[in-house]
């Protein structure tokens, strides 16, 4: 287990960022810091719900407690292809 602890890091090092810095990112979120990312996305869906307009209009149209999980899920879809296929990517 030890002898792969910085697999990830020595593969990043002999990347170029110019050119790879996609690759780099995706192996940084999914495997680096994937528990870091689904804290950040949790920060995230809770700091829409803090602005009063996003707030009030999710409480007005009932997303706010009927359709949590879903908007959970749905984000974590989103981020999860950005991860996967670049952020600069067409489907991303």
């Amino acid at each position: 287990m030890l002898f792969n602890r910085y697999k990830n890091l020595h593969l990043i090092q002999q990347l170029d960022p110019v050119i790879a810095h996609c690759q780099i990112y995706s192996i940084m979120i999914g495997y680096d810091f994937s528990w870091e990312m689904t804290r950040a996305l949790e920060v995230a869906l809770m700091r829409t719900y803090c602005v009063p307009s996003i707030s009030k209009l999710l409480d007005k149209t009932g997303e706010f407690y009927q359709h949590s999980q879903k908007r959970y899920d749905d984000t974590g879809i989103i981020i999860g292809e950005i991860g996967k296929w670049g952020y600069d990517s067409d489907r991303s």
